[in-house]
């Protein structure tokens, strides 16, 4: 009799399993309010509860972290102490509001310009410093992150792969699992495509999506946000469709409405009267990306901040030397012009800064943008004090993003034009020609109290070539006032 019982409670376990299959990710809990309570008008917050899935939450840490490693092997991940710090920060600040199972949430940073983020199963979420850049206050780049951080508190990437691993093994591992089983990590893995399982932990439906927003929306009231910077976020996003769709919009569809099932739900949420909007460590983050030196100090690595798709660089090889005639070139804000070499190219790293190099001179190395021969120019936002502290912190931020190289010409006033300037001279091993590469770095301030910079690079051995060049392109400058 005892052995009839426990197999009807089988059966019944395996029709439930099958059941939660069909409806998706999971469903609005009505009657359970989230952990803050029903407002003072009395409506619950939103509460979503985790979908069908055939593992354990360690068994979505395990899936997490193998994820994780192939993707860190893949991604241009950047280890800034400053900028990533900060970011772990908010994260974790955020995820002590999450629902469910207390992941061991990690957060990293991704050298790419690109908007988007995305989350792995277990706690493993990447935020691109496009993203950082893009988000006008700290409020919208928390939007982003809770969002993430929701995809893992209901272990969506999981259920993701459990329909795919139900799909390929049939309805007879439901029977396994409710007579006791555990599927193994690494077989379920190869079942649904070995590496490629990573796709199912990045796409989700609709449904998975709107969970998210509206969850994730709770995280912001409670963390002290404004749940409206989430959808302000989806309206910069918006904004910049005329200059291509963001990649977060391609995995992230129907902003339109996205926004007003936020707006919503905001009546049921305790919003602070007076929300965080930005921080201290979200002015410098964002300043270290958009204004700093760390993607464009000499053959750094630049990610993917160049053409889509350069050229691959040869260790070793040397571009064709400057050639004439020079020809003119206007940056579009009309913030600064002059001539370079007519077999130079002329590219757009971020917003008003500029790369002028030859084919050969640049390109792909380890899948990074890499300048070996050239020059970096443009425009970066107030830094404050005087010209001499704010070249010198523009500086730091080049050593401290190439550890190998240093400082072997102190800061030194000149005047040219009739404007006073400070030259530099930073100087470290390239790995891609293999010799020492001198960066000579020359600021100095620009309408707004911002700085204005000119950095020319070239390996040790071939500066005499280059210095020609170099002169007609500093003596050819207009700033304009």
């Amino acid at each position: 009799m005892e052995e009839q019982k426990e197999m009807l409670k089988r059966r019944v376990a395996v029709l439930l399993l099958a059941a939660t299959l069909v409806s998706g990710c999971g469903g609005l809990g009505p009657s359970q309010p989230g952990p803050g309570g029903p407002t003072a008008g009395g409506k619950a917050a939103p509460h979503f509860n985790p979908g069908f899935n055939l593992f354990s939450p360690q068994q979505d840490v395990e899936m997490g972290r193998q994820s994780a490693q192939q993707m860190a092997r893949q991604l241009p991940l950047i280890d800034d102490p400053q900028l990533v710090g900060y970011v772990r920060e908010l994260g974790a600040k955020l995820a002590a509001k999450a629902p469910g199972e207390k992941f061991p949430y990690q957060f990293q940073v991704v050298g790419t310009k690109d908007i988007n983020a995305f989350a792995l199963p277990g706690g493993y979420i990447f935020v691109n410093a496009g993203t950082i850049a893009a988000a006008k206050n700290e409020g919208e780049l928390a939007g982003v992150m809770a969002h993430e951080i929701i995809h893992v508190a209901l272990r969506h990437g999981t259920n993701q792969a459990s329909k795919a691993y139900l799909a390929k093994a049939g309805l007879g591992v439901l029977g396994a699992i409710a007579g006791g089983g555990d599927p193994n990590t690494a077989q379920v893995i190869g079942a649904i495509g070995g590496a490629g399982a990573n796709m199912l932990f990045l796409k989700f439906g609709r449904t998975a999506e709107t969970q998210s927003d509206l969850a994730g929306a709770r995280i912001l009231a409670e963390a002290g946000y404004d749940p409206r910077d989430m959808a302000n976020f989806f309206k910069t996003l918006q904004a910049q469709g005329g200059q291509g769709v963001p990649e977060f919009l391609s995995d992230h569809p129907d902003p339109g409405n996205r926004i007003a099932e936020i707006n919503k739900i905001l009546p049921s949420l305790r919003v602070n009267p007076n929300p965080t909007k930005t921080s201290p460590g979200f002015e410098q983050a964002k300043a270290r990306l958009t204004g700093g030196r760390d993607r464009l100090a000499g053959s750094s690595q630049i990610a993917r901040v160049g053409p889509r798709d350069p050229n691959n660089i040869e260790p070793g090889a040397r571009p064709e030397l400057p050639a004439g005639p020079f020809v003119s070139f206007r940056s579009p804000d009309g913030s600064f012009a002059l001539e370079r070499p007519q077999n130079w190219d002329a590219l757009q790293a971020d917003g008003s800064n500029f790369i002028l190099a030859p084919k050969g001179g640049y390109g792909k190395f380890q899948d990074s943008l890499h300048v070996t021969h050239g020059v970096f120019i443009g425009v970066i936002p107030p830094r404050g004090g005087d010209l001499r502290s704010a070249t010198e912190a523009f500086v730091r931020q080049q050593i401290e993003s190439n550890p190998d190289f240093r400082v072997v010409r102190e800061p030194q006033p000149l005047e040219s034009g009739g404007r006073q300037w400070i030259a530099t001279v930073v100087a470290g091993p390239s790995t891609i020609t293999g010799v020492m590469e001198v960066d000579k770095t020359y600021t100095t301030a620009a309408a707004g109290g911002r700085l204005f910079y000119v950095i020319t690079i070239v390996p040790e051995d071939e500066q005499e070539k280059y210095l020609p060049a170099f002169n007609q392109i500093l003596g050819s400058l207009q700033l304009a006032q």
